[in-house]
């Protein structure tokens, strides 16, 4: 079980399904007992609370309904949590998008503006409003008994196109790259203020995102396996991690065991980076 303070806030941005769902679940889990989560959806963030409570039914859950590209409802939701709650102390930021794909050549500018918009601008607009909210907070004792003392902590989700290419996937992979460097750059900034900051990069996971990002590139063996069709992986068989084994890595870097890791990028994806 990883360790959170007492009475710790949690806020989970692209909670309704995928990645972000099973992060909210965890911390719940792990101990968290107060949790803010967005999605665009209203209605899928209402079946998202019926399936938190299921697990957690003690849990105090305020749903928010927000465009996380949007400047004024990223603001907000951090305020809504705020005032609901009385503070904030771990965030998540996972709300993205695969957008169009194509060469560069193929592609419009509003296509690029799109995707950057929520998976870059929007992480920034996130981290802002968090790191802004963490700053106005005094500093609290870590729960692990070390004489450490944390302001708040942030994990965003990166992908394996934050470190490599995949064809036709132009601006998801500007804006995965750019997500690690505002994680890095945000950790260095930040920590002696008492602020984390670090990423997750997953592998294949069998989500919605991962189907259009493919197009066809990947053949579901089974729920948990899959072949590689593309000429440079054909004989390589990789396996689909679920959304719980990032849920894990994730609760963990939030939590107060991982007070010595920031600017991390931490690869969750059955050793495909090795390859």
């Amino acid at each position: 079980m990883a360790t959170f303070g007492p009475e710790s806030v949690a806020f989970v941005t692209g909670a309704a399904s995928g990645i972000g769902l099973a992060v909210a679940r965890q911390l719940l889990l792990d101990g968290i007992t107060q949790i803010a989560i967005l999605d665009i959806s209203a209605e899928n963030l209402s079946a998202a609370v019926t399936d938190l409570q299921s697990s957690s039914p003690q849990a105090k859950i305020l749903p928010i309904a927000v465009d996380c590209s949007s400047e004024s409802g990223v603001n907000d939701a951090v305020e809504k949590t705020v005032e609901k709650f009385g503070r904030l102390d771990v965030c998540f930021n996972a709300a993205g998008m695969s957008g169009a794909s194509g060469g560069i050549a193929d592609l419009d500018v509003s296509e690029m503006d799109k995707v950057l918009g929520l998976n870059l601008r929007g992480v920034w607009l996130c981290e802002r409003a968090q790191i802004r909210q963490f700053l106005k907070q005094e500093e609290r004792a870590v729960s692990t008994g070390l004489p450490l003392k944390t302001r708040g902590s942030i994990v965003n989700v990166g992908s394996l196109c934050s470190h490599f290419a995949i064809p036709t996937l132009n601006p998801y992979i500007m804006a995965k790259h750019g997500v690690l460097g505002l994680t890095k750059g945000d950790a260095m900034d930040y920590a002696t203020q008492g602020i984390r900051v670090n990423c997750i990069c997953p592998g294949w996971i069998a989500t919605k995102m991962t189907s259009e990002l493919v197009d066809g590139a990947m053949t579901e063996v089974s729920c948990c396996c899959a072949v590689r069709r593309d000429a440079s992986l054909s004989t390589i068989w990789m396996l689909i991690n679920l959304d719980g084994q990032q849920a894990f890595m994730a609760s963990f870097l939030l939590s107060d065991k991982a007070t010595f890791v920031t600017g991390s990028s931490m690869f969750v994806d059955g050793g495909y980076n090795a390859v």
